[in-house]
């Protein structure tokens, strides 16, 4: 029984250690350029890929912020670019070189995978006594209180990001960012940001 009581709090530790351990971003590389290498951009210009204008300039301002963070100039398309004949290569191309860039930031949400889970409301019984014997049942009114139930989101975020030379325009660095379980989208696009941008700096691209 000793040896019992020891062991099930280590298994209990063991657990919430696993748990906090679970992954929270995952990140796969997808393409770099070996012959640029050595190449680091001082100033990028980003675009997000999105039909939802508010999504699209959430995106683009969270990721020029972290780069801006991280020392890094950085420009958001979404006030010269619009989709409504569709957004070409030279468009962007060219407002990166108006703006300065050396390099443009390709960011498009793959997919967003939204999951509720309702947890009930407690119910109580209020009893309020009406006349007569107390201990008689039947005097009592009773009401059902409830309370509300709390519904909570799990947004998981699968981004494609694609770094361009200005210059040759050619793609020289690709990954592919997870974020999971986050509890709101706004949230889920922040740590995406954040993620993009310290990928960039690990992989020697800022």
């Amino acid at each position: 029984m000793k040896y019992l009581a020891l062991y099930t709090p280590l298994v209990l530790v063991l657990g919430l250690c696993a748990a906090a351990c679970a992954p929270q971003n995952e990140v796969v590389k997808l393409y770099e350029d070996s012959a640029a290498d050595s190449v680091q951009y001082g100033h990028l210009l980003v675009v997000s890929i999105s039909e939802d204008a508010n999504q699209r300039q959430m995106f683009e301002d969270e990721i020029v912020a972290q780069l801006r963070r991280n020392k890094v100039a950085a420009s958001a398309s979404y006030s010269f670019l619009s989709y409504s004949q569709g957004l070409s290569s030279r468009e962007i191309s060219a407002l990166s070189e108006k703006e300065g860039a050396d390099a443009f930031l390709l960011v498009q949400i793959a997919s967003i995978d939204a999951k509720a889970d309702v947890d009930e409301g407690r119910q109580e019984v209020v009893s309020t006594c009406r006349r007569g014997d107390p201990i008689d049942y039947f005097l009592y009114d009773h009401e059902v209180l409830k309370e509300p139930d709390e519904v909570k989101f799990a947004h998981t975020v699968v981004v494609i990001s694609n770094l361009h030379d200005t210059v040759t325009k050619e793609r020289v660095w690709s990954i592919q960012s997870t974020c999971y379980k986050k509890s709101s989208l706004i949230e889920a696009l922040a740590n995406e940001a954040k993620v993009i941008v310290n990928q960039l700096r690990v992989d020697g691209r800022i």
